[in-house]
Parts: structure tokens; sequence; C-alpha cells
């Protein structure tokens, strides 16, 4: 999970291959505008549809691996469906060790769960978490993500554990979740605008059981600039609230600085259209328009030329409190 409020700094992406990469293949549809729309003296211009630069757009294939981000380990491995997701450019030798086995070589899974501070006997316990698979293959699969910490006792069994929990879903890796383009490179955030939808449903329960009233879902998005890994967060539920925005309507930011002052990437947490407990709901973010709008927290560039797209993520977070999310249809696109 990157979502990163403030906590502790992101790790380098390149560390866990879980997060070292992005993008594929990518062929947009072109459609002409029509003769009658375009006024006289101006030249006719072509109209790019959004092109989906996921492997697995709406997640219909179970194709996946569950990591636990804070041991940098792989603890479970889907891969039924991925002979669905058939292209050369999957194949990647750096996933050896949480990927599987094609006839082309070892590829990486198109989509992964992670874990950030569960331990493996947490697993479908109470407190404790759990990540679902619901549906059929070949349509949009249901994604649970169940991050329960009310309740959870410290070590020494006597009082609330506060630690941060998180559970998400998350596209990433260069050629196996994200597409690459016609000549192999990846995507940039400055090929186009950039857009991440789903659907979603959230309920908590419980109320909170620490000081910090945490309870999110987020959408992150974080790609690698020559400053950096910057990440852009909005936020979709937050009952607490964790915080009250500045008058830029800024949650958080870590000022493009390290907590010592010296340089490094741009972090950021913004509110998103909300989400009302057990309704379900579309979500869109377009993600160009928020680093134009904020440019002034992402080292006022709102869109850098180099700027590899890294990860999307669907991040439910929470800190003493039961939190539930189901994700469905989950697609990013560039236009």
């Amino acid at each position: 999970m990157r979502s990163r409020l403030p906590r502790k700094p992101l790790r380098a992406l390149i560390a866990l291959t879980a997060i070292s990469a992005a993008a594929v293949l990518l062929v947009p549809s072109a459609l002409p505008a029509s003769a009658s729309s375009v006024p006289v003296g101006f030249a006719s211009r072509t109209v790019e549809a959004p092109t989906s630069i996921v492997y697995d757009p709406g997640i219909t294939w179970r194709c996946y691996s569950v990591s636990d981000e804070t041991a940098g380990s792989n603890y479970g491995n889907d891969s039924r469906d991925c002979g669905k997701i058939d292209h050369p450019n999957r194949v990647n030798a750096s996933c050896t060790w949480f990927g599987y086995s094609s006839p082309r070589g070892v590829e990486c899974p198109a989509w992964r769960f992670v874990t950030y501070n569960w331990g493996q006997d947490r697993l479908r316990t109470y407190p404790g978490y759990d990540h679902q698979v619901q549906g059929q293959s070949g349509a949009p699969l249901k994604l649970v993500l169940q991050n329960n910490s009310r309740g959870l006792r410290d070590g020494a069994g006597g009082t609330q554990n506060c630690e941060l929990k998180e559970v998400a879903v998350s596209h990433e890796y260069v050629g196996s979740s994200f597409r690459r383009k016609a000549d192999g490179s990846t995507y940039n955030f400055a090929d186009g605008r950039v857009k991440v939808a789903y659907d979603a449903l959230v309920r908590q329960s419980g109320g909170f059981g620490c000081a910090e009233k945490r309870a999110l879902l987020t959408t992150d998005f974080i790609y690698r600039t020559a400053r950096g890994i910057n990440v852009i967060s909005v936020v979709h539920f937050d009952p607490g609230p964790f915080s009250r925005p500045n008058g830029d309507g800024v949650l958080w930011s870590n000022n493009c600085q390290k907590s010592d002052g010296t340089p490094d990437g741009c972090r950021m947490t913004v509110h998103g259209e909300p989400l009302i407990p057990g309704e379900r709901r579309h979500l869109e973010v377009d993600f160009s328009d928020l680093a134009r709008k904020y440019r002034g927290y992402l080292n006022n560039e709102a869109v850098p030329t180099a700027s590899q797209i890294e990860a999307v993520q669907v991040v439910n977070s929470a800190k003493g409190a039961d939190l539930m999310a189901e994700v469905s249809g989950l697609d990013v696109t560039v236009q």
C-alpha cells in the first residue's frame, strides 16, 4: 500500500518487486470527428477514445498474488485464469518468487492484494483481515477488503493496538499488470489524461478504538519522476474524520521533502467523491486534473514529461477500527 498519509516515508518501490513498475501495449482507438461537427475554417482532428492501460481491465480474471508489504513476502497466488491474459510482454524474470510459469517463461500476476502491518496469523480472524474474490471469471470480479483492527490488543494483550493496518488491491509491475506501448516503452503520466474508475461499497462498524480516528478508503496513483516517487491519494471515505483540509482542500502533504528537509518525491492527500456507507457507487478520479490543480504541492510540476506510471491502488486503511470495502470494475485509462 502506498497511501502514505503522515506515518512513515514511502519505501523505494524498486526495493519491493511488488511495485517496481507499470505499463504495456496501448493502441488507442481513434475516432474521427464528424465532418458536420467541424466548424467552417477549422481542420478536422482525431479524437482518441479512452483506452485501458492494464491487461485485466475491470479485473475479470483470477490471476493475482497476495503479499505482505511489511515482511516483503508473498503468501498466496491464484493463476487459474492467467492463461486468459496472453501477451509476450508479460514475461518477467524478476517476479520468479511470486509469479507463475507459462509456456513463455515466468510471468507476474496481473494484479495483487497487498497487506501492511498484518501477520498471516490474523488472516480470516477477528480482529484481523481478509481479502476475497467473488464472482464468475470473465465478468467483473468483486474484491472484498476486510480490515478489522478494533479490539486488537498489543503484544502484552492489555491495550488497543493502534498501529496502522492496511489491505489493498493493486495494479503494478512493468509489462505484467500495466501494458507497454507498441514500441515497448512504459507509460508516462504525461501521455494523456489518466483516469481511474471503479465501483465501491464501504461499511464501518463499531466506532473507533484509537485517538486517531482513521478508517479510510483511498484511490492512490503512484508515478516516478526525476525527483523521486510521487503519490496522489484521493479519499472517498473518512468518517473520523482523519484530518481537516487546509484552504486549498489538501488533507496532507509532505512538501516534497523527507522529515529532515532534504528533497524527496511529492506526496499529497485530497478529498474525492465521497462514499455513503452501504451504498455502492461508481467512482472516477481524473488524476491529470488533480495534478494540474495542485501543482504547487507537486514541486510545481503538474505532469513532468518523464513520469513513469508505477501503480494504482485502492487502499483500506484503519487504526483501531473495523472497515470493509468491496471493489469491482477497476480500470485505468489514458486519453
